[in-house]
Order: structure tokens, then sequence, then C-alpha cells
């Protein structure tokens, strides 16, 4: 009779953490400057670039905000990859739609909006969620982020 106690006791704790868990997926989005260049960022380790600031959202639940000011760099941040040899060095966005508490739907719109600390310049756009679970890879046509010519002088 303890086990049973025991056990159900254990799937009381744990069962609502496994209904909250949502699909993981990940979107990568090629940031450049509107000199065609990369934005110029800082490297630290398991960290966002300091010079921006990324929040996304998804349209059906504007309150669910995740932010490179709030959470770690495997859910949301803006960062450079590449190695400049095989792959030249790309500055991108990413954000893990996994991480919001609740599950993202195929036809939902992610609305992101990164903005330069320095300038205080913003830019704000929309991507669809497309069917399936792979990788919504954006890296051909780069997103024009702040400082625009105006500030970087």
């Amino acid at each position: 009779m303890k086990k049973i106690y025991l056990l159900c006791l254990l799937l009381a704790f744990i069962l609502p953490t496994f209904a909250q868990m949502t699909i993981p997926r990940m979107y990568v989005q090629k940031l450049a400057l509107d000199s065609g260049k990369n934005p110029s960022i800082t490297w630290q380790k398991d960290k966002s670039a300091n010079e921006y600031i990324l929040k996304a959202w998804i349209n059906t639940r504007p309150d669910e905000i995740i932010s490179t000011e709030t959470h770690p760099l495997h859910t949301i941040a803006v960062k450079q990859v590449g190695d400049g040899k095989k792959f030249p060095f790309t500055v991108v966005a990413t954000l893990q739609l996994g991480n919001f508490r609740s599950q993202w739907k195929a036809g939902e719109v992610i609305h992101l909006e990164i903005t330069h600390k320095k300038s205080g310049q913003k830019f704000s756009w929309r991507q669809p969620i497309p069917e399936g679970t792979a990788l919504i890879k954006m890296l051909d046509k780069p997103l024009i982020i702040p400082p625009y010519k105006k500030y970087n002088k």
C-alpha cells in the first residue's frame, strides 16, 4: 500500500512537468547593417551580444515574452556564427520556440524586436511559423538592423 501511495504522490508531482513541455524548434535569422556588413558585436561566453536586446512573442500570446535580458543564450540570442573559413562569420538572431510557456502552432506569427542599446534604435519583424518541426532557417536574405547610417558615423 505504501508503494502505491508513494507512486501516486510521485506521479502527482511529475506529470504537470511533462504536461507543460513544448516541442522544440529553432528559428535562425541572418542580420546585417545597412552597409551590408555584419553588426559589430562582442562575444561573451554563454551570453547574447551585449550591444543588442532581442525580444520575441507569439501573436496569440503577447504576454509570453522571451528576451535576451531575462533568458539564457540557448533560448534567445544575437550572436556570431561561422568559422571564417568553410562558413563565413555571420551575425544571427536565434530563438528556441520550445521555450515559450505555451505550445507554438503552425500558422501562428512570431513577433521579434531588436534594440541597439547605444543608439536606442529599434527594428521589428514578424515570422510566420510554417508546418513541421524542422529548423526555420532564414540565412539567404538578411534583415537590416540598427544602428543605421545616420547614427553609425
